[in-house]
């Protein structure tokens, strides 16, 4: 479930993201979000790549790193393709092979896209292997 800013602008999104995790301390990720807007035929479908540093605490393990990827924003039949940047600051925790993590993304977006959006706030639950 993904929350965006400003949410008078955006509906709950929805994605999902594949990881790997390197050394315990490096984790690059790709990432699919759809984040629908609160107007009729308003909408936002990214793609991202990150490279994200890790602490791996016992319990917890907190990351931060960038982002690059392609956007899509619709907004009453037209449309808007660009690139955007993301910083990325989050955690995650493992619970046998189940995965919960939660982070927050600030975004940038190229152009000027018809809908605004700074920044969004996902949590999700995931499976680690």
């Amino acid at each position: 479930m993904a929350k965006s800013r400003p949410g008078e602008v955006w509906a709950d999104g929805y994605g999902a993201a594949l990881g790997s995790t390197w050394f315990k301390v490096v984790m690059f990720e790709a990432e699919v979000a759809r984040l629908p807007g609160e107007l009729p035929e308003a909408g936002m479908t990214s793609f991202t790549g990150s490279a994200l540093l890790c602490a791996p605490l016992p319990i917890v393990t907190p990351y931060g790193g960038v982002g690059v990827g392609l956007f899509r924003q619709t907004l009453r039949g037209s449309s808007e393709i660009g690139t955007l940047k993301a910083l990325v600051i989050g955690a995650k925790m493992t619970l046998g092979l189940a995965v919960l993590r939660a982070d927050y993304r600030k975004l940038e977006l190229s152009g000027g896209p018809p809908l605004e959006i700074d920044s969004r706030i996902a949590a999700g639950v995931g499976i680690s292997f």
